[in-house]
């Protein structure tokens, strides 16, 4: 049993969490509302004045999200010349420097942009209203304390901890819940990545050239901590930054994705460059794009590579999530 000082406490951290899991449920509702009520705003062109990259003066690893695209565009709406920063629903996130690099690459000054302008306030304006870069961490921090809060509410109303049969704690349970969760998302990104890659082949096409495509090499730093002494260790890896330049209509585009296999990171230079060299500036290519988000486009959409990645990731998940639940049902009921 708790006493009445525990008790209170765990009153307190119960209310606590379940207001965090309100809010970050309403967020995530609002941020989906608001992306599908983005579809349908009005789209008029724009013009990128601004395409840069804020990052700190002083950096130890670029494995940390110490940088933040900035983009900036011209628009105007009955008459009136309007400035935005906005591209997705929710704004930009902190991020690496090589993700940020590659937004900002996809809108290089002076490219000519569809802007989507909410008809209501015209100075709301979005580059890619159906993204939204942080909606999928924010579903994962709702769940988690989803689940945190109920715990603590069933353990508030109980007045105890529960237990299982055998004294195992309840809120254990949720660990490799969690983890199967994990795996049933990975499921879920192989059928959306699958669908998209058939969809595609069926996508209009345009004439384009690649702009860039050379070897990034990232240094990331793993520190060791230890009782008597904190060590770290700088380990390299590389992948390719390729970058491809397309028109539609009217409107100017930046490519940065081979296939639908995600971006190739491999831990050896020779690896990466075999990959940049079947690329090179100036050399003429087919864009496949979506003809709804004419900025969504691939140059290989039949590639199969790196396809199985999401299921591989379902796997590990099943394997340890099982496992684990398994051991704990044994001793906690058997």
């Amino acid at each position: 049993m708790l006493d009445a000082h525990q008790l209170m406490w765990t009153q307190i951290a119960a209310g606590i969490s379940v207001l965090l899991f309100g809010l970050m449920l309403f967020n995530l509702v609002r941020m989906w509302g608001r992306m599908q009520a983005a579809r349908s705003w009005d789209k008029v062109e724009g013009i990128i004045t601004v395409s840069r990259v804020d990052r700190p003066a002083t950096h130890a690893s670029d494995d940390q999200n110490d940088a933040r695209p900035i983009i900036r565009y011209r628009y105007q709406v009955g008459g009136q010349e309007l400035e935005g920063d906005k591209v997705f629903v929710g704004g930009i996130a902190m991020t690496t420097r090589v993700l940020a690099e590659k937004l900002a690459g996809r809108y290089p000054v002076g490219a000519h942009v569809d802007v989507h302008v909410d008809p209501k306030h015209p100075t709301e304006a979005l580059l890619e209203p159906a993204a939204a870069q942080n909606v999928a961490a924010l579903v994962a921090f709702t769940i988690v304390f989803g689940f945190i809060a109920a715990t603590l509410t069933a353990h508030s109303l109980a007045g105890h901890v529960l237990y299982a049969d055998h004294g195992v704690p309840l809120f254990v349970f949720a660990l490799p819940i969690i983890v199967l969760m994990g795996g049933v998302f990975c499921v879920a990104e192989y059928v959306r990545t699958r669908r998209l890659a058939r969809a595609s082949l069926r996508w209009p096409t345009a004439a384009g050239r690649i702009t860039r495509c050379d070897v990034i090499e990232e240094i990331i730093e793993e520190k060791d901590d230890d009782d008597k002494s904190r060590t770290s260790k700088l380990r390299h890896r590389y992948q390719v930054d390729l970058r491809y330049a397309y028109r539609v209509g009217k409107r100017d585009f930046i490519g940065t994705e081979l296939n639908w296999g995600g971006t190739m990171i491999s831990g050896l230079r020779e690896v990466a460059e075999k990959a940049a060299a079947q690329h090179h500036p100036g050399q003429s290519v087919k864009v496949y794009y979506d003809p709804d988000q004419p900025g969504h486009a691939v140059l290989e959409p039949a590639s199969g590579e790196g396809a199985l990645g999401p299921l591989i990731g379902a796997a590990v998940c099943a394997i340890v999530g099982g496992i684990f639940l398994t051991i704990l049902i044994k001793v906690g009921f058997a």
